[in-house]
């Protein structure tokens, strides 16, 4: 069983890194070829595998049948829809999912963002929006959250917005399907029962997996103390559900005599309540496992047969990839069987152990179990998630036993009776409180340890050997030497950073920030970092999103220079993050900032780095010092090849530019102003003479940049042109020896069939 279940998920992930999506006809011929596979015994792993893929391809290819057609994308249209999720508020705006009551236009599952809405929508209200809508698209840079992947994980056929006004209107109040109006209603009882919002969304998390009300603040601290399994309904709710139900059960029964097989009818009583509890907690992938390997191991029990942990593990595989194929592709499948499989290998070993005094087996079990899942979770987590929590066993070894004795069954407790004794909840509910808020201090100050949050570098090339050295610690018997050798992989992990460029070369990155933009300059010993990309008015900004993920992922803490061409907010709407989370040598700006902590930028400034020279062009001293006409203007150079840094210049400065003899013909240019027809004459291109040009541009923006006259006038000059809306991040090497040695574009380089291609 355990070898049919590898290949089956070893033909789902052949599928997930495919580019070519097969059609519906090409993947029944190859469900018939494996059921022909099937037939032969030594062939039947082969069959499972290419069953897989296709179960995969077919399940991937309803989902992008299903997205919105291109015809409407960027329209307005008023439709039809139905909230069908809770709505996560962010400051004056919220995320929601909706679907349409009757609009061939509108597919069905979409998510809309809304700014300063009227009121917070329920689920199950119809409502008549203004949406704006397009294809699920996300932006696209080395080592970020890939949005665009996980819209189509999440099965999202379209994204957009509602458009402010009074078209928008509440049709109908309705009402919500029982299992959203038990779960408002116990959020209302959380919510009711202490006075720590904290708390209460914890709560809300645990007891119906409403994870909606859960804050970033809180997410960053469960993420960074490696707790965020506790916020999920996980194995452990589920079993802890089933166990209480069945003991329940097993004694009022016992209260009658003449009842016959008492314990089946507690085990099924417990299964029953264990499924129910899943239902109502959204059904999450480790919920489905759990009730899977519950209702395995209840069947065995009542047939009085003996339990086999790894089968159940594998059939649980099974159904779960059976019943949705593309949910193999959520962090949550990975780690969930995981942990259950180096567990249940740790369970094998400790039961050939040498027994300890009972007193201190408890204390044992649970330090080994979490040093065991540390080792064995690590190369998924550094995969993923890139972030090795430190302070993780310490923490779980006090959350873990305070969720399952305290947390978790008084808030089952507090679910199952709601219905019956409002009173009783509440009181409930109230003690649970008190322990996630004695949990949750404790967790704040573990966090605030030096190295508790350790980012990782984005493994590539070389390192990926290094990933899978920390197993050694779970896989090899205790007291083998080589098993000393997972200490020197985590080490190593932590401590891995890509190379840098060699001495005479940079490489830079122009990074896919929508409409707005930020490039990243990277010397054999310094780093340059040229704007910041957009801040949003709901709060946040590109640089939270984008780029300071990408800083980290190439293991870069600390900017020598912090360059911010002008204040217009899609280029400065970042540096408040970026300063108040990496460490910033100097910051130069072309106009002045609100913080005042800069110096001005001024042509004729200049400095060198591992053989790599700077150059400030622009403003000079007589220039205008507004807007996009004081834009600093740098220019990066090794040797003979340079790249030409302009913000957002437009004609006039290009003149200018070109009256002061500045050294301007350049390798690679950063298209002035995103592509606007303010910029670009013909007399600045003739001078810069690029191999290559990049416009920083949103897809789709309604500027229309970069516009086709600007595109075609560099291309005219011999210059290829690149965008990042069309392929995201894009990449050079430049050397003093042989110009550009690389080029990389970000969309093209991770494109599956499932993302888009421009």
């Amino acid at each position: 069983m355990a070898i049919l279940c590898l290949a089956l998920l070893a033909g789902g992930l052949a599928a997930q890194h495919s580019t070519l999506l097969l059609s519906s006809d090409h993947c029944y011929l190859l469900l018939v070829a494996s059921f022909c596979l099937w037939c032969e015994r030594h062939w039947r792993p082969a069959a499972v595998f290419f069953g897989a893929y296709a179960l995969f391809m077919l399940a991937a290819g309803d989902i992008i049948e299903h997205r919105l057609n291109p015809d409407f994308a960027g329209d307005s249209m008023l439709a039809r829809v139905r909230i069908t999720d809770f709505p996560r508020v962010s400051g004056d705006s919220l995320v929601m999912q909706v679907e349409p009551t009757d609009d061939h236009r509108v597919p069905p599952r979409v998510r809309v963002s809304w700014f300063d809405p009227p009121h917070v929508p329920l689920v199950g209200e119809v409502w008549e929006l203004e949406l704006r809508l397009q294809q699920p698209r996300g932006t696209s840079n080395p080592g970020v959250f890939d949005y665009e992947t996980w819209l189509f994980r999440e099965k999202v056929h379209a994204t957009g917005y509602v458009v402010g006004g009074m078209r928008n209107r509440l049709l109908w109040s309705g009402s919500a399907s029982w299992i959203d109006e038990l779960r408002k209603e116990f959020s209302r009882r959380a919510r009711a029962s202490t006075t720590s919002g904290d708390a209460a969304a914890v709560l809300a998390a645990v007891g119906v997996g409403l994870r909606h009300l859960v804050s970033r603040d809180q997410w960053d601290r469960f993420a960074v103390s490696g707790t965020t399994h506790l916020m999920a309904i996980s194995g452990l709710h589920v079993g802890l559900a089933a166990l209480a139900a069945f003991t329940v059960s097993f004694a009022v029964l016992g209260v009658f005599p003449g009842c016959r097989n008492n314990y089946v009818i507690a085990i099924t009583v417990g299964m029953a309540c264990a499924l129910l509890y899943a239902v109502v907690s959204g059904f999450g992938i480790p919920a489905q496992r759990a009730v899977v390997m519950l209702l395995i191991a209840a069947l065995t029990v009542a047939r009085r047969r003996q339990v086999d942990p790894l089968a159940a593990l594998s059939l649980a595989a099974i159904a779960v990839f059976l019943a949705d194929p593309v949910a193999s592709m959520a962090p949550g499948f990975h780690l969930s069987f995981a942990a259950v499989a180096a567990l249940l290998w740790l369970a094998r070993r400790t039961s050939m152990a040498q027994p300890v005094p009972r007193w201190l087996d408890a204390a044992r079990q649970l330090l080994t179990m979490q040093v065991f899942l540390l080792f064995g979770l690590l190369p998924l987590t550094a995969l993923i998630f890139q972030r090795f929590a430190l302070t993780a066993t310490p923490v779980n070894l006090i959350a873990v036993p305070v969720f399952s004795l305290i947390t978790v069954p008084l808030t089952l407790a507090a679910l199952a009776t709601g219905g019956i004794c409002e009173a009783i909840a509440l009181f409930l509910l109230k003690i649970a409180a008190h322990s996630v808020d004695a949990l949750d201090a404790f967790i704040r100050h573990m966090v605030r340890l030096p190295f508790a949050d350790t980012t990782l570098a984005k493994i590539e090339g070389a390192a990926w050997l290094l990933v899978f050295l920390p197993l050694c610690w779970v896989v090899l018997p205790k007291g083998w030497p080589g098993r000393k050798l997972a200490l020197l992989g985590v080490i190593a992990i932590v401590t891995w950073r890509p190379a840098s460029p060699p001495a005479g070369c940079f490489d830079t990155w122009v990074l896919d920030v929508g409409q707005g933009l930020a490039v990243a300059v990277q010397t054999r010993e310094s780093v340059l970092l040229f704007d910041t990309g957009m801040a949003w008015r709901s709060g946040g900004s590109v640089a939270t999103q984008s780029v300071l993920p990408f800083l980290r992922g190439r293991g870069i803490r600390h900017i020598d220079w912090l360059l911010v061409s002008h204040t217009d907010l899609d280029h400065s709407g970042g540096v408040d993050a970026i300063r108040a989370t990496l460490g910033v040598g100097e910051v130069i700006a072309g106009e002045r900032l609100a913080s005042g902590l800069h110096r001005q930028c001024r042509a004729g400034e200049r400095w060198t780095a591992a053989g790599v020279r700077f150059d400030v062009l622009h403003p000079g001293a007589v220039d205008p010092g507004a807007g996009n006409e004081s834009s600093c203007v740098v220019r990066v150079s090794a040797g003979p090849h340079g790249l030409l840094l302009t913000g957002d210049i437009e004609a006039e400065s290009e003149r200018r530019l070109i009256q002061s003899s500045a050294q301007l013909a350049s390798t690679v240019v950063v298209v002035p102003h995103h592509g606007s027809m303010t910029s670009s004459t013909v007399p600045f291109i003739d001078s810069v003479r690029a191999d290559f040009a990049v416009v920083s541009a949103g897809y789709a923006n309604r500027w229309g940049f970069p516009k086709p006259r600007v595109v075609e006038r560099w291309r005219a000059a011999g210059a290829e042109v690149f965008s990042t809306a069309s392929s995201g991040a894009v990449y050079f090497r430049v050397c003093e020896t042989g110009g550009v040695v690389a080029v990389e574009q970000e969309r093209e380089r991770r494109h599956r069939f499932w993302h888009a291609r421009k």
